[in-house]
């Protein structure tokens, strides 16, 4: 997509700078006229169209699931962090482990 851009770019600037007149700028559309109406052309433009689409389906597909994954991740540490609240407000501790290791023992 970006060399299509860039070539259209290009012509577009030299058409529009162009001093060679109308007859010039007649050729020259003329070209991009046939070139565009080529079935070869068409076929490809068509083709990379699909690619576009379906890579853009999939794009949507991946983040929709990484969406999904980091809403389940949030939920679930909420859900502990509640969890814990609620014990030590209730007076009891869970003691996951026993904690950083101190030189001075």
């Amino acid at each position: 997509m970006f060399k299509t851009g860039l070539v259209a770019g290009f012509a577009a600037g030299y058409i529009l700078g162009s001093k060679a007149g109308r007859e010039r700028y007649d050729q020259i559309k003329d070209a991009a006229r046939q070139f565009s109406s080529n079935p070869g052309v068409q076929r490809f433009t068509s083709e990379v169209n699909k690619t576009v689409n379906l890579s853009k389906e999939r794009a949507r597909e991946a983040a929709t699931q990484a969406v999904e994954t980091a809403g389940t991740k949030a939920r679930s540490a909420v859900s502990n962090i509640a969890r814990k609240s609620d014990q030590n407000a209730n007076g009891t501790t869970t003691v996951t482990g026993a904690g950083p290791k101190s030189d001075l023992s």
